[in-house]
């Protein structure tokens, strides 16, 4: 149950970076056309660049889960079986740890930017934590995404990344 929430939620952060990838388009073509009318969009660069963290940080998890991330396992896919699962717990309860270390600064950063009401420095003036946040909440549920699959392998099970690969390859 609580995997197919997880799931929802990944995929739903997948389709938010997606729309974050389309507001970016939609903020280049703005710009070339306004361009052409001897006039420019205030902070359109600023918000190009927003856009593109939320859309990287809001796609990790989703990415993550369906196997998109690039593994390198030239050293582990000569390993044994067993020395292969010990390898995976390992680096992933590296990447939790890490993640979580990351999460937790996130989140700490977008909480002092709201409790200092700092502001942006362009042209329009909006609340910095707005921005700041997708990359809280990003990193938090890729953080999520990796305890998943540390519990799936210690559970010994498959991790969701090596069944939803398989999917990609069809």
């Amino acid at each position: 149950m609580l995997g197919k929430f997880l799931d929802r939620l990944f995929t739903w952060s997948g389709y938010l970076a997606g729309v974050f990838l389309v507001i970016i388009a939609i903020l280049v073509v703005a710009q070339i056309v306004a361009r052409f009318f001897n006039t420019q969009i205030p902070s359109s660069d600023e918000f190009a660049g927003y856009s593109l963290a939320a859309c990287s940080f809001l796609g990790l998890a989703y990415a993550f889960r369906s196997g998109s991330h690039i593994r390198v396992t030239l050293l582990t896919g000569r390993l044994q079986p067993k020395a292969q699962r010990i390898m995976l717990l390992l680096v992933l309860a590296f990447a939790a740890v890490m993640m979580a270390v990351w999460a937790y600064n996130s989140m700490a950063l977008v909480y002092d930017s709201w409790q200092y009401n700092e502001m942006s420095k362009g042209i329009l003036k909006y609340p910095i934590w707005i921005p700041q946040l997708s990359m809280g909440v990003g990193v938090t549920l890729f953080c999520l995404a990796i305890l998943e699959d540390l519990v799936n392998v210690i559970r010994d099970r498959e991790p969701n990344f090596e069944k939803n690969k398989e999917k990609l390859m069809d």
